[in-house]
This record gives C-alpha cells, sequence and structure tokens, in this order.
C-alpha cells in the first residue's frame, strides 16, 4: 500500500510540475555545424561518428557498398564503393586511429571449397579510402554483427553460422593481423552473438553473449586466448532474448533480456560462471522487454523497460536489492547513468495526457528532481557535463544541467518540427539528426563572436569589447572537456587602421574549469582600440575574425564593429552684414565636435542644413525672401555658407536684421549630427548703402514777392545714382544751412531766410526733402539783380543711422533777385 501510494505521490507532484518548451529557451544555444544532403544515388544506412567531430556513412545497395568520410565541418574526405559489395552491412564501429570496421555478411570464393558462398565480412578502411584489412568468416549462410580489433592488429568478430538451413548458431572467432584464422567458437545450442567483451591484463581471454532464439537457449562463454572455454552459463528461460551484457571492473557479468515466460530481467554471473541473482524487474503479463542497463563505478545498477502499458525501471545494489524501484505510466523513452558519480536520468512519456518526465536520482536512490515536459523524447545521454534529450519524432534537442535545469531547447532544423531517422550522441559531445535522403545535421558546441557598436571618442581612444563566446566544450570518449583555442585579427573595411582604430592579432584559450561551473556559455573578451580623428564619418565598419579553430566549430567566425560618430554639433561660425544692394548677408555654418573643435565633412557626401526666415526688422524689400535657406557643407569641407541677396529700395533706413532659423540637417550617411537646441537662429543685418544730401534753388525771385515762399530745396538721395529716398528711420535728418560767400544780397534787406534755423527731413517715412523758405524785401536804395547762395554746412542722422554726406554737386544752390 505504502509502495503505491508513493508511486501516485510522485506522478501527482509531477502533475503539479511546470512544463518546460521550446519557448521557454534559452540559457545556451547549441548551433548547427551544417545541414547536407550526401550521395544521390546511395541509401546510407548507417551512421559511424568518428573522432574529432568526423562521421562516416556506409550504405549497401544491390551489391554495392559505399562508404563517405565526412569532415567535422560537413567537407567529405572521400567517397568511394567497395568493388565486390555487401549483400548485408549489419554494423560499423570506429576503432580509432582514423579507421573504422564495416561488418556484415558477402559473396566470395571460398578456395579450398572451391566454390562461392556467402558469409560473413569484415572490412577496415581509413579516412583516406584505404582498406587495410578484408577478411571473411563462417561458412555458407554466416553473417558478423560485432567486432573488435585489438592493438596487435588482430580481429575479434562475433555473429553466426546458419545451421539446417534456417538455424541459427552462435559464433565468434579470432583472426590475425595477416587475416589467419586463430580460433572459431560456435555455440550449436544458442542463437547469435549478441555481443563480447575482451578483458584481461596479462593474459586475454573473451565473455561473449549468445543470445536465445528459433527454440534455443542462451548462453554466456568465457574462452581463453585459444578460444576454449572456461565456462558456459546456459540460461534455462525458453527463449531468453539477450538485450545487453556488461562486464563489470571486477569481471562480474551482468545482463538484461526478456522471455515470453519470465518477463523481462537482469542476471548477474559470477567469474566463475555460476548466477548470483536472475531477478524480474517486468513481469511477464505485461509483455515488457527490458532495454536499458547501465553500470557506475560504485556498483549500482540501473535498468529500465516497457510494458504494453506501463514503464520499469530499478537502481539496485550491487547484490541485487532494491534501492528505488518504479513502475510508471507510460513508457521509459531514455535512461542514463554518470558511472562516476552515480546519478541516474530516467525519461518517460505518458501518450494518453500527452506529457513526459524527467526524474533525477542520487546515487542512494533518492529523488533529486522531478521534472514535466512537452515532448517524447526517445534519446537520452548523461555526460559529465548536463544530459540531452532528443526526439527523432520531431528533430528537437534538449539538454538539462546535471541538476536539471534547463540550458537550452530547440529543433535541430530553424523552421521547426522535422521527422529523421535517428539521432546520434557522439563521444566529443556532437549531436546528428539523420533524415530522409540522406539528409544530415550536425549540432555541436562552438564558437562565435559578437558585433560591436561604439561611439567615436572626442579625444584619444575608446575600447571596442568583441565578446568570444563557447557554447560548450567537445568531450574526449571519457567525458573529459576538450581544451579549445582560437586565434583572432582585426581586418578593414570602411574604417581603417590609420582612421579609426588600432590593428590587433592574439589567441584565446579556453580551459574547462575542474569543477565544471563553466562548461557553458563561456565568454572572452577582445579589445580594440578605437581612435579619435578631426573627420565627420557616419559609420564606419571593420571586422575581427576567428581563424584556426581547434577542438571546436566557427559559427560565427565574423563579428562586425561599427564605429558611429559622437555627437556633432552645427554652429554659426560668422555672419557677415549685408549691404543694400550692393553685398549680401552671408550666414557661415560648420560641424563641431561637443569640445568645440572643427570636423572635416568626410562622410562622402553633402551635409543639407536647411532653414526658415525668423522675426527679423527687413521686409520684403530689403531681401529676395524667395530664396529659401539653405547651408551645403560640401564633402571634404569645415563649414557652408547661405547668402542672403539685398536688394535696392528708395527707403533710408536703420540697419535692418534678418533672422534665419535654421531647424533641419540632411546627412546621407548615418551621423549623429544637430543643433545645440532645437534650432540655431543666425540674425544678419542690412545696411542702407551711403546716401548724400542736395540743395537746389526753386527758382529766380523779384522784389514783389513780399511773402513766404520756397527759396531752395534740401533732398535725401541715393549717393549710387541720385534717386530720391524717403526717410524711414523714424528720426529726423537735420541739416545746417548758411549763407554763402558768393552772395551778393544783404540779408535783411534784400532777403529774409524764415526757417534756416529749422532744416530738418522728417523721419516718418513720407518726407525726402524739406524747403528752405523766405521773403523778398523792396530796398530803393539798392536797386539791381543781387545773388543769393546757400551752402550745406553739415548733416546731423538720426541714431543708429547710417551716415549722410554732402553731395558735392549738390552743397550749394543760388537764384538772382531781379528787380
Amino acid at each position: 500500500m505504502q509502495y503505491r501510494k508513493r508511486i501516485y505521490g510522485s506522478l501527482l507532484v509531477l502533475a503539479l510540475l511546470a512544463v518546460f518548451s521550446v519557448e521557454k529557451a534559452n540559457a545556451q544555444y547549441m548551433p548547427i555545424v551544417y545541414d547536407r544532403i550526401y550521395g544521390d544515388n546511395t541509401n546510407f544506412q548507417h551512421v559511424c561518428p568518428a573522432s574529432s567531430g568526423e562521421v562516416v556513412l556506409v550504405g549497401c545497395n544491390d551489391g554495392k557498398t559505399t562508404i563517405s568520410w565526412v569532415k567535422r565541418d560537413g567537407e567529405v574526405f572521400f567517397s568511394r564503393s567497395l568493388p565486390d559489395g555487401f549483400t548485408t552491412v549489419n554494423n560499423v564501429h570506429y576503432l580509432g586511429n582514423n579507421k573504422i570496421l564495416v561488418l556484415g555478411q558477402s559473396a566470395h570464393w571460398k578456395a579450398k571449397k572451391k566454390t562461392a558462398i556467402t558469409g560473413g565480412r569484415a572490412i577496415i578502411i581509413d579516412n583516406a579510402g584505404a582498406v587495410s584489412s578484408d577478411v571473411y568468416m563462417g561458412e555458407d549462410g554466416s553473417e558478423l554483427l560485432c567486432g573488435k580489433q585489438l592493438r596487435d592488429g588482430s580481429l575479434i568478430l562475433g555473429g553466426y553460422e546458419t545451421k539446417m538451413g534456417t538455424t541459427h548458431s552462435g559464433m565468434i572467432g579470432k583472426l590475425d593481423a595477416s587475416g589467419k584464422e586463430v580460433y572459431k567458437y560456435v555455440s550449436g545450442e544458442s542463437g547469435s552473438c549478441i555481443g563480447f567483451d575482451v578483458l584481461g591484463s596479462s593474459t586475454e581471454y573473451i565473455h561473449v553473449a549468445f543470445t536465445g532464439d528459433e527454440n534455443k537457449v542462451a548462453s554466456v562463454v568465457r574462452l581463453d586466448n585459444k578460444g576454449k572455454p572456461v565456462f558456459v552459463t546456459r540460461l534455462t528461460d525458453n527463449n531468453f532474448q539477450i538485450q545487453k551484457m556488461l562486464t563489470a571492473a571486477d569481471d562480474h557479468i551482468f545482463l538484461i533480456g526478456n522471455s515470453n515466460t519470465t518477463g523481462g530481467r537482469i542476471i548477474k554471473i559470477r567469474t566463475e560462471g555460476d548466477i548470483v541473482f536472475n531477478k524480474e524487474i517486468a513481469s511477464s503479463s505485461d509483455k515488457a522487454t527490458v532495454d536499458y542497463l547501465y553500470l557506475a563505478n560504485n556498483g549500482n545498477i540501473l535498468v529500465g523497460g516497457n510494458g504494453s502499458s506501463k514503464s520499469y525501471y530499478s537502481l539496485l545494489r550491487n547484490d541485487g536489492t532494491d534501492l528505488q524501484k518504479y513502475i510508471l505510466k507510460g513508457s521509459i523513452s531514455g535512461m542514463g547513468l554518470n558511472p562516476v558519480s552515480g546519478e541516474s536520468v530516467i525519461v518517460g512519456f505518458d501518450t494518453d495526457l500527452g506529457r513526459g518526465s524527467i526524474i533525477g536520482l542520487a546515487k542512494d536512490g533518492r529523488q533529486i528532481y522531478q521534472k514535466a515536459t512537452d515532448g517524447n523524447f526517445d534519446k537520452t545521454q548523461l555526460t559529465p557535463n548536463g544530459i540531452f534529450l532528443a526526439s527523432s519524432a520531431t528533430g528537437r534537442i534538449c539538454m538539462l544541467s546535471n541538476s536539471g535545469d534547463l540550458l537550452f531547447d530547440r529543433y535541430a532544423v530553424e523552421d521547426g518540427r522535422n521527422t529523421f531517422d535517428e539521432v546520434y550522441f557522439t563521444s566529443n559531445g556532437d549531436v546528428l539528426f539523420k533524415g530522409m535522403g540522406n539528409r544530415l545535421i550536425k549540432l555541436g558546441h562552438g564558437l562565435y563572436v559578437s558585433d560591436v557598436r561604439i561611439n567615436k571618442p572626442v579625444n584619444g581612444y575608446t575600447t571596442a569589447l568583441f565578446t568570444v563566446t563557447l557554447t560548450g566544450y567537445s568531450t574526449t570518449s571519457e567525458g573529459a572537456p576538450v581544451p579549445v583555442t582560437v586565434e583572432y585579427f582585426t581586418k578593414a573595411g570602411t574604417a581603417t587602421e590609420a582612421n579609426n582604430y588600432t590593428p590587433i592579432k592574439g589567441s584565446l584559450s579556453f580551459v574547462p574549469a575542474n569543477d565544471g561551473a563553466t562548461h557553458y556559455m563561456i565568454k572572452q573578451e577582445i579589445e580594440v582600440p578605437v581612435k579619435a580623428n578631426n573627420l565627420m564619418e557616419g559609420q564606419k565598419m571593420f571586422e575581427v575574425q576567428l581563424a584556426n579553430i581547434k577542438q571546436s566549430y566557427p559559427v560565427k567566425p565574423v563579428g562586425i564593429g561599427t564605429i558611429e560618430d559622437h555627437e556633432i554639433l552645427v554652429k554659426l561660425v560668422n555672419t557677415e552684414d549685408g549691404v543694400e544692394g550692393l553685398k549680401d548677408v552671408v550666414y557661415e555654418l560648420g560641424i563641431f565636435k561637443t569640445n568645440g573643435e572643427p570636423l572635416i565633412n568626410s562622410t562622402g557626401s553633402d551635409i543639407v542644413v536647411d532653414g526658415i526666415y525668423g522675426k527679423g526688422t527687413a521686409d520684403v524689400l530689403d531681401f529676395d525672401m524667395g530664396i529659401i535657406p539653405r547651408v551645403m557643407i560640401t564633402k571634404g569641407s569645415k563649414t557652408g555658407q547661405f547668402n542672403v541677396k539685398t536688394l535696392n529700395d528708395t527707403r533710408y533706413e536703420l540697419p535692418k536684421s534678418v533672422v534665419v532659423d535654421f531647424n533641419k540637417i540632411y546627412a546621407i550617411n548615418d551621423v549623429s549630427i544637430g543643433f545645440e537646441s532645437s534650432l540655431l537662429s543666425s540674425t544678419g543685418t542690412i545696411i542702407d548703402q551711403p546716401a548724400m544730401i542736395a540743395i537746389n534753388s526753386l527758382g529766380d525771385h523779384g522784389r514783389m514777392n513780399n511773402i513766404v515762399s520756397g527759396f531752395f530745396r534740401v533732398s535725401l538721395l541715393r549717393a549710387s545714382d541720385g534717386v530720391l529716398l524717403t526717410n524711414a528711420t523714424g528720426g529726423d535728418v537735420n541739416i545746417s544751412c548758411s549763407v554763402s560767400s558768393e552772395t551778393t544780397a544783404t540779408e535783411g534787406k534784400d532777403f529774409v531766410l524764415t526757417n534756416l534755423h529749422d532744416l530738418r527731413i522728417w523721419g516718418d517715412g513720407n518726407r525726402s526733402a524739406v524747403n528752405l523758405n523766405g521773403i523778398i524785401l523792396f530796398d530803393k536804395e539798392k536797386l539791381g539783380a543781387k545773388k543769393l547762395v546757400i551752402g550745406i554746412d553739415s548733416v546731423a542722422t538720426p541714431a543708429n543711422a547710417p551716415q549722410i554726406n554732402i553731395a558735392s554737386d549738390g552743397k550749394y544752390g543760388g537764384f538772382m533777385i531781379n528787380d
């Protein structure tokens, strides 16, 4: 009852836990190394991971055997077909030293019997395509299923021979380095050899597992170095099919297998051949199979399997007693055990609920964590670095830390779910997905360098920091992380070494920490000095490139460094006053750093600064308002100008202001440029061109003119052409005149001037002249024609008004007084 409650309690906890999914990624990302299709006309049935991330593909079609050796980056070392192909390829093993062992069945000529037979065949081929060994074993109908090459070059090969036409008898044999048979052992009472372990330090011996099928018993045999049986242990369960055999460090043998009558079981056999225990894991009534077997260094055993509706797993002590035993609803899709730490992981899936579970156990069987997942993962691998889960049905790959935390969760193909034939976990930490049509996708830990955006310094240097990230280490076959090295260097782009940055080169070493704390997402930085200059350049780019990567893959080997200009200000450099009709008002704008240093436009295009006319005192009669304000700071220039065209008018005025509010800047390149405030208001001045005063007579007068009348007119004229001007200054122009010495008439006797003391041209905008008035007197004593001449002595202008000169040909005016 307590056992049942414990199961239900665990399931309840599982149901309450949060479900992780691909949308909730990603502390760490395992990138795609390559996604390629190999062999147009060959169906590769076997994918064999080799060393250093290499992969061997083997296909057998219609008696033609093709072998392709793929480099770690996806390129092909070689692809060749064997002249005499296999009928069937059953297995491919990587032997080390860039060699593979291909096992299967092939037709060949048996010289001793002078006949052609079809029997077991094994070849060894290297990564250059050279075949170093091509041997056969067994009578007609035999096949090879497993094999191993020993240090001396000899081969141990296992499989079966056919007896009585169809009955398989287990076979194992040894061939020396030349291919000569040393011995062959055939188990007539047992079926095929499903595996063996080669043992011994000074004297070689072998443990061999022969499965039970076709009404044969399963057996385990120990053979000496001459192929003689030391013991034969027969398993009396009818048709007991051995799934897996492992030999522990103390030479004890562990088997898992299944029988219709006795269910799924685990069996331990002593070194002398007698059975220590034969323990049921799954009931025969549930049609269960035990598929998983792992041994820890501390002697613990992890086993598991599946029935029709339930799954089973147990963590056992070395003597077969249970540390932990569970029955779960659904199926176990994967298991794993860390032989060093003794921790284990069980991955299951309940089809009815559409939900999976991940359970972590300590070495004493205690549950460390229990997590729910929405994925049905059929592949599991435990490594010292973490836990891999993969689904061939969807192409999904997840990685958890050894404490159960999600490191990343993604699909092998970026566009989502894809169905694959098989998923392979390699010894160095890569993951391979084999799909339809010989599609092979490889995921591996790799290096990528970040892109950097940085503002150019105003003065001196600043540093662009490029981050080089290693997503994880490849591992040795023992699971130890392998250090990674990479070289780097800068490469000029639109940014140059002369103007923008200091070139660097060097190397980085990523060495795994002893405590495993930095196995994933390891980061290092590359520092590139970026320097100031007196150029406005816009965006400039250079590269940091990774090269000569050792023990990893280039995911993103080029980092783009983008140097953006610091803040740039458009300022008023100078304003030149204009003169009415003669000289333009000039506004000069320039580009500057924030510290006031001028810059040169090196963007490759003009900088355009537009504006509008603001609230100045000048009006449409003073300047051409139809010209829109625009300053062009051209390529290679520091400044640009805008000219306000002044106009002639007939007004005598105070200086007038022309205000231009520059409010828009156009730079084709991406430049951070602006004004110190929202706009740049610039004021220029239009000064009236020179004016003059002239006096002229209004005509001669007779003695009988004894009323006040106009004698002279004093006029305000434009100096350039004598055009009459209107005084629009708002202040009066005061003129001082006197009687010239050329005068022959006598003031007070011949004439009287009535307003000589108050000659002014009013500044109301309506006056251009003033009359000098007087009266002609009758003098009986001095009859005869007399002359009156008046000269202009001086002119007083209103405050701030332009200077007025006295016209050289209009300084004097005169007339005759006639009798």
